[in-house]
């Protein structure tokens, strides 16, 4: 893998081959500088480079929908919760989802309503998220046909890795959609990311505090995961405000 990978786009395209050169010159104990560089880099978007009119926001706009991603996998790791269920019968337990739908809206790039960009969207769409259905409709038919209750021990270990790689691999697919569809798509304003940013990391911020609350062993690591990820979202709409 090229160490410019690690790098926001902007950041790949202006400084791209420079940065490999220089890793490569230095060798593997460059790598640790170049994690965190790309790290720091990834937090403070208002300091990339603009090559093309709009970069910036729309890779803003793909990383919030990437944290919305990551943030769902600790999330399903400790339904079902009695101090995270989302759903209308536990309103007070719901709260924290709020703000993050409400980012999720306001950073979400606005497909053109001409019939060839519709056209082309629902192209794309078939075609990023079939891989990913038919992975879900293959859990779906051993959850409910084909799994023994109580299979062996390979056989379960089998089931999880491929449960969350499925759930893994999908989510990767929808930020691809979303990557996509931004570049044809009317982006967000400035104003409306770093609400968005700052939307999904209050609400992140507030499941990493009721996470805590719960009583069970992945409550804590899941906890660490959306404060992590809420202090993300926090920073980056502080660099780009």
């Amino acid at each position: 893998m090229r160490a410019s990978a690690l790098y926001p786009p902007p950041v790949r395209d202006r400084w791209g081959v420079e940065i490999d050169d220089a890793v490569a010159g230095s060798g593997v104990h460059a790598w640790a500088d170049t994690v965190a560089g790309a790290v720091s880099l990834w937090l403070h978007p208002a300091d990339w480079p603009e090559i093309h009119a709009g970069q910036t926001r729309r890779t803003v706009a793909v990383a919030l929908f990437a944290i919305l991603a990551l943030s769902a996998l600790p999330l399903r790791a400790v339904e079902p919760s009695s101090t995270l269920t989302a759903d209308t019968g536990h309103p007070a337990t719901s709260l924290w989802l709020a703000p993050i739908l409400l980012g999720a809206v306001l950073a979400a790039p606005l497909p053109s309503l001409r019939r060839d960009a519709l056209r082309h969207l629902a192209v794309q769409s078939v075609r990023t998220l079939t891989a990913p259905g038919l992975a879900l409709l293959a859990l779906l038919l051993a959850a409910r046909t084909g799994a023994p209750s109580h299979p062996p021990a390979l056989l379960a270990a089998a089931l999880l890795v491929y449960y969350w790689a499925a759930l893994a691999f999908t989510a990767h697919r929808l930020c691809t959609l979303v990557a996509r569809a931004s570049r044809t798509a009317t982006l967000p304003s400035t104003g409306r990311l770093v609400t968005a940013l700052t939307l999904v990391g209050a609400g992140l911020g507030a499941a990493a505090t009721q996470s805590a609350l719960a009583q069970t062993a992945a409550a804590v690591p899941v906890a660490l995961a959306l404060a992590v990820l809420a202090g993300a979202a926090l920073t980056a709409a502080r660099d780009l405000a």
